[in-house]
């Protein structure tokens, strides 16, 4: 695999990861301690689902131009 598909592919990894913490521990963790963060955490689960489309996209894109190995 090229490095950058590999590169893709690990940072949707990543970006996927992340977001399955925030919605599962740490916005949860916040609310419960009504700490000041969550809107913070909230705000970063929305951009971090929005890298998720963007990368999502981009390996699509790669897959279909037959760019992806």
């Amino acid at each position: 695999m090229k490095n950058i598909n590999y590169d893709l592919v690990k940072l949707l990894h990543t970006t996927l990861d992340t977001i399955w913490r925030l919605e599962n521990h740490y916005i949860k963790d916040a609310s419960a301690v009504k700490c000041h963060s969550e809107p913070a955490l909230k705000k970063i689960l929305e951009d971090e689902k929005k890298h998720a489309e963007m990368l999502r996209e981009e390996i699509k894109m790669r897959i279909g131009g037959n760019t992806f190995d």
